[in-house]
């Protein structure tokens, strides 16, 4: 049954992945790998996937039921930012300041900014896609490069690396260990520097060797999406100390006077509403900016709870109770195996929020047991988890190729490099400051 269960769990992620490179709704691929899972490991079906004590609906249940109103408070300001001119304002002033040679890291800051300030990942591929239409071809950037350039700005440094961020990857830790947002900021910062560096250094020579090839130009793909009209929002958008206030009042809000996550979200979408109103439209724009901005966030929390559904029937076979009583053995020193499992995990279940949550209550106590502070375990934890999920299967990297229009033969090396390899790396001056230090 244990050789069987192996088959079922790599059918599973064959199906998957199938389903990323077709982009079938990954809703559907899910599914069917839970199905396949349970088929294979001798589960029953049926009660596998549909019965009040199923695994995946289990699964699904929890993760949405802890982060469905996050993720769509997440969502809406992003939707505010994005319909109000806001982050444009922002990426345009940095871009006409500095001039476009630093485009791609503007760009790239710029993206992890405002993925820091609380707007949802997802939903942050929507937000920038219309600016790197405009912005891609006037630096010369090539356009296949838009998935691993926005893998960068969105999926590594600003979800889990930076101490304070407002994404899920660094708040699922806080809830299950106890500890501040900021927790291990040295150790973050580094993690970052390091991100930031090697992510862009790499990027921009890949940049520059392919900006004169024919695969550059972005008229060869079938981009989604309208294109900004910059006189339009030149007259619109707001100031752009302006535009940075809500997301900076959040932040201050939600780390430094320590109110709950939700209220500060909602701080900051509501300074967002009346700080933008003249640009968002009046009562009229803004209420069809809340609605679908607000929506926007349920999408891809089915999608990604979808995903930690098949974990959670994964986790109910034999296989999984093997790997369990085995991983924690793993021949590695006590960090570094903190970091093994989870993105192991997070590989296993494709998602970085689904693959932490999973570890850490799993794991958590016995991490601990190791005698590590639960504000290291919460750091090495949360970049960890930014490695493994994002292979091809990931829901975001599904979206960042369907909507780019580039295919993963040309863009999905880069997407590794930027949201796979570099962030497992990242953790090296994590480990060799802590070991200095402790």
């Amino acid at each position: 049954m244990i050789v069987l269960s192996v088959v079922g769990i790599l059918l599973a992620f064959g199906v998957l992945v199938f389903a990323a490179y077709k982009k079938i709704s990954m809703f559907l691929a899910a599914v069917i790998a839970a199905s396949l899972v349970a088929l294979f490991s001798g589960l029953p079906v049926a009660a596998s996937m549909v019965g009040a004590e199923g695994p995946f609906l289990i699964g699904m249940k929890d993760f949405v039921g802890s982060w469905l109103v996050i993720f769509a408070m997440g969502a809406l300001l992003g939707a505010l930012y994005d319909k109000s001119g806001a982050t444009w304002r922002i990426s345009s002033t940095l871009i006409n300041k500095a001039g476009t040679q630093w485009t791609l890291l503007i760009y790239v800051l710029v993206g992890g900014l405002l993925v820091y300030g609380g707007i949802q990942v997802t939903v942050m591929i929507f937000v920038l896609l219309p600016f790197a239409k405009i912005l891609f071809p006037k630096a010369g950037i090539p356009w296949y490069l838009f998935p691993g350039i926005t893998g960068l700005a969105i999926a590594t440094f600003a979800m889990g690396q930076m101490p304070g961020s407002l994404q899920m990857q660094n708040i699922i830790p806080s809830q299950i260990l106890g500890t501040p947002l900021t927790a291990a900021p040295v150790e973050g910062v580094l993690a970052t520097l390091f991100m930031v560096v090697f992510g862009v250094g790499y990027l921009s020579w890949e940049a520059k060797k392919g900006r004169d090839t024919p695969e550059a130009a972005i008229e060869l793909y079938q981009v989604q999406g309208g294109t900004l009209d910059e006189a339009e929002l030149e007259g619109r958008a707001p100031g752009f100390w302006v535009s940075l206030i809500p997301m900076v009042v959040a932040f201050v809000l939600i780390n430094g006077v320590k109110v709950e996550l939700l209220y500060g979200l909602g701080a900051g979408c509501v300074l967002s509403v009346l700080m933008f109103w003249k640009s968002l439209g009046g009562l009229t724009g803004i209420r069809d900016v809340v609605s679908e901005g607000f929506n926007n966030g349920i999408f891809p929390c089915i999608i990604i709870a979808s995903v930690v559904g098949v974990g959670k029937v994964i986790s109910a076979t034999d296989v999984f109770a093997l790997i369990q009583g085995n991983i924690i053995n793993l021949p590695l020193p006590g960090l570094l195996k903190v970091a093994a499992i989870t993105t192991i995990i997070a590989g296993i279940t494709g998602s970085a929020s689904g693959g932490l949550t999973i570890a850490l209550e799993l794991f958590g106590e016995t991490f601990m047991s190791w005698g590590y502070t639960p504000e290291i375990i919460h750091r090495v934890a949360s970049i960890a988890c930014g490695g493994l999920d994002t292979l091809p299967w990931n829901g975001t990297v599904v979206m960042l190729f369907a909507l780019s229009g580039v295919s993963y033969k040309k863009g999905y090396k880069h997407v590794a490099v930027e949201t796979v390899i570099l962030p497992l790396l990242s953790l090296i001056p994590v480990f060799l400051y802590y070991s200095i230090t402790h």
